[in-house]
């Protein structure tokens, strides 16, 4: 028996099997034939199982002799066992994997992605984002790229950093275990589970990686629960971790609306049944099957040909009639992304004159679906119908969003270029926050009294 510090229990060889701290104050007892690998660590033991993995930090050890000292009985225990010839070189076999490292070039390619593209939308600002997210009906419509693209685009810096840090933690167990074309591959098939899922749940805004990196999530469960007996100890999660923090990624995406849940599930599901599809017992050391190399050329052929087709927009011209002309065929499009397309047909990159009809068109359909009461849709009709020549209406519009939102200098100063005292190509900065809280109107007496009926329970 080794005796560990104090509250920290004791490690006890038996005739079968060694006794060790388990996890929450809790003894486990492991067969010596359940033991798939020992990883030593400057810091730290971690005994792999066929049922887990088990930390012993060296500061639990009373004398820092006495964990090698543990290895070595641990080994000796093994080597007495009738199938322990095989088992250590097995054991050994899992040494070399951890010695030959191998890059996680395709994670941090994705990662690299993701924060050029972030930072492609800070130079470009909100067309990047509406060139490339995911939106139900936009996919329906005949705009199918979205489906990969809108897992490259980030709401913020906190939700670019949390995904990039998942890929890069997380992507790199995976791509050290099965090399980085399977990788490659499970991230694909993630990213469209991820985003078909959106789509079943009809979501109207979907961006973000944390589909991908659920799927890479899938692919360690598939890792810790087919193949444990392969994987060195380091390279593991502990089960119980790895099922909390599944647990309440769970609940979040439940009750935190800005989580897309399903878009979670869809990507962890897709991932772990991608890694069914490709994972072997050898790993990263298993060759490729011809049918797997023509799925990663597809994974990367589609990726690229998605991003193609979003960048179009970029552009400007030509490429936003054809966006134009799929959202007013669209009954049910959201106002929002209405209004959003019109103006950045308007204050895009030379756009055509049919480009511009059609703007005009969904602003008008915009202002119509929030009955003329929001001042930011009305600027945006405005600023179509300046561009289109239409000074005359675009004074009698911006009036409009000036009498919803008086003393907001932005639309002043939107009237001034329409009046030609600010030159034309002198769009004044938006307010600071973006969008404008139109004013709400002072209720009477007696309506305020109705309105409060009509509010309480």
């Amino acid at each position: 028996m080794i005796p560990l510090r104090s509250g920290r229990g004791s490690l006890a060889f038996h005739a079968g099997g060694l006794r060790h701290p388990g996890g929450f104050g809790r003894e486990r007892f492991t067969a010596y034939a359940d033991v798939t690998h020992v990883a030593v660590g400057a810091r730290a033991l971690r005994i792999g199982t066929r049922h887990g993995v088990w930390p012993l930090p060296r500061a639990w050890f009373r004398e820092p002799q006495q964990a090698d000292g543990f290895v070595r009985t641990l080994y000796d225990r093994i080597a007495q066992e009738p199938t322990g010839a095989v088992q250590l070189a097995r054991m050994a076999e899992i040494d070399q994997l951890l010695a030959r490292r191998s890059g996680s070039w395709a994670t941090r390619a994705l990662a690299i992605a993701c924060v050029a593209i972030f930072a492609l939308q800070a130079w470009l600002g909100p067309v990047v984002h509406h060139a490339g997210f995911l939106n139900t009906r936009l996919v329906a419509s005949g705009e199918p790229w979205r489906l990969v693209t809108a897992n490259l685009l980030h709401f913020g810096s906190v939700h670019l950093a949390l995904n990039v840090l998942g890929l890069l933690a997380i992507g790199a167990m995976v791509e050290r275990a099965i090399g980085s074309a399977r990788t490659l591959f499970v991230m694909g098939v993630a990213a469209l589970g991820s985003t078909l899922a959106g789509v079943a749940m009809e979501y109207d805004a979907l961006v973000g990686a944390s589909g991908v990196v659920a799927g890479l999530v899938g692919a360690l469960v598939f890792l810790e629960y087919r193949v444990p007996e392969r994987l060195p100890a380091s390279w593991r999660i502990p089960r119980g971790l790895l099922v909390t923090a599944l647990a309440i990624d769970g609940v979040l995406g439940m009750i935190v609306p800005i989580i897309a849940g399903a878009a979670h599930v869809g990507g962890f599901a897709a991932g772990l049944v991608a890694s069914a599809l490709c994972i072997g017992p050898g790993l990263r050391r298993e060759p490729l099957a011809p049918s797997l190399r023509v799925a990663v050329a597809l994974v990367l052929a589609v990726a690229g040909a998605s991003v193609l087709s979003g960048a179009r927009l970029l552009a400007g011209g030509r490429a936003w009639e054809g966006h134009a002309s799929r959202l007013l065929e669209l009954d049910d499009a959201p106002v929002m992304i209405l209004n959003d397309a019109a103006w950045l047909i308007a204050t895009g990159r030379a756009p055509t004159r049919k480009a511009l009809t059609e703007a005009r068109e969904l602003a008008e359909r915009a202002v119509a679906g929030t009955e003329r009461m929001d001042p930011n849709f009305l600027d945006t009709l405005a600023e179509v119908q300046f561009q289109t020549g239409d000074v005359d209406e675009a004074l009698g519009t911006i009036d409009e969003a000036i009498a919803l939102a008086p003393g907001v200098a932005y639309f002043e100063e939107q009237r001034r270029r329409f009046t030609g005292e600010r030159a034309a190509q002198d769009r004044p900065e938006p307010p600071e926050p973006f969008w404008v809280e139109p004013e709400r109107p002072e209720l009477a007496p007696d309506d305020e009294l109705e309105e409060r009926r009509a509010t309480e329970p």
